[in-house]
């Protein structure tokens, strides 16, 4: 029967109407045996379910949701969507979502406040049922309002110094730290530094951790050896070139973000290089490729699909229950030890 009446529908889609005349029932009865609801008897929900199957019929989502006036939509706006931690993140918000039968509106602000505000507006107009937001700076001002309309919120990767708000964070401190300390075992004492911008908190607690670390090693902080990316290929790459044209520069170069570590590559070629035996290199994000370079990249992991997976399970829990205390988790990272790194003391 199935493929008869399949075949009779052709491309178009069934209807309730069409699915109550197979199953001899009235449409109501149809849409509350596909909304789950229980008042009907066995036999009737058995013969709406086969007569759904066989038209292939697929409920209309906006015409459910308005009826119960609520939505299956939830925003999610990145800051850079050609950085493939944002889609791993990414992944691990859908693999729940989807699960949970909400679908995600993506937006990429392109670390641009002003798109970034645009797209927030968009997603409220939209009447998305929460958001995930990666913030493009620290200026609370810029999410105040959002942050107090009630909307379900989850900001992610990026501290925000607002009251209520759930946030899912990854201890980046912890990271560059434990980066450095492996590289002083290796017996560097000259590690140069390449962070992102600034105003982001993410890379301030990066950059906190590779100072930490040299002050608990006595070692010395070199100023020059302290370089800024844009969180882009290309400033890492000048900012790698900048530290190998040093008139001493370092052994060993820590980069605080998977792109910028793409441009530290580039720029330790270009001067041709060796990697480990002339200068040691450590990444921030063990991404698909770091296994795969000659030599396999030695890096600080975060757990970025974690990270997407907790926010989204965060946010649909602020979802079902709007009035329970607000929460901040913080996720580990660890270092992936691979062969980027010369061991000084076997020399």
């Amino acid at each position: 029967m199935a493929a008869r009446v399949r075949k009779s529908l052709g491309q178009r889609k069934a209807t309730v109407k069409e699915v109550s005349q197979i199953a001899g029932v009235s449409t109501a009865t149809v849409s509350r045996v596909l909304a789950g609801f229980d008042e009907v008897s066995d036999e009737t929900r058995q013969r709406v379910l086969e007569a759904a199957k066989a038209l292939n019929y697929q409920p209309n989502r906006n015409a459910r949701n308005l009826r119960k006036n609520t939505t299956s939509k939830i925003g999610v706006i990145i800051s850079d969507i050609q950085n493939p931690f944002f889609s791993s993140v990414v992944r691990g918000i859908e693999k729940l979502t989807i699960k949970k039968d909400y679908t995600i509106i993506l937006g990429n602000s392109d670390e641009d406040p002003q798109r970034e505000q645009k797209l927030i507006t968009m997603l409220l107009e939209e009447g998305v049922a929460g958001m995930i937001l990666v913030p493009t700076n620290a200026n609370t001002e810029s999410y105040q309002t959002l942050a107090g309309s009630g909307m379900p919120l989850v900001v992610i990767d990026r501290y925000l110094a607002l009251p209520d708000l759930d946030m899912v964070l990854v201890n980046g401190a912890a990271g560059t730290e434990m980066a450095v300390d492996y590289l002083v075992r290796l017996g560097h004492s000259k590690i140069g530094y390449v962070g992102g911008m600034k105003h982001l908190s993410v890379m301030h607690e990066r950059e906190q951790g590779y100072l930490a670390a040299l002050q608990k090693h006595h070692l010395p902080y070199v100023d020059s050896y302290l370089r800024q990316g844009n969180n882009r290929q290309d400033g890492g790459c000048t900012a790698v070139n900048e530290l190998l044209a040093l008139p001493q520069p370092p052994t060993a170069i820590l980069i605080a973000n998977n792109l910028m570590t793409l441009g530290g590559l580039q720029a330790i070629h270009a001067n041709g290089l060796e990697i480990p035996a002339q200068i040691s290199l450590v990444g921030f994000d063990d991404m698909d490729w770091a296994s795969s370079l000659h030599p396999p990249l030695t890096c600080v992991a975060q757990p970025a699909y974690e990270m997407g997976e907790t926010a989204a399970a965060v946010l649909l829990d602020r979802i079902r229950n709007p009035h329970q205390a607000h929460q901040t988790v913080i996720l580990d990272t660890h270092l992936v030890v691979r062969a980027s790194c010369k061991d000084l003391n076997t020399q």
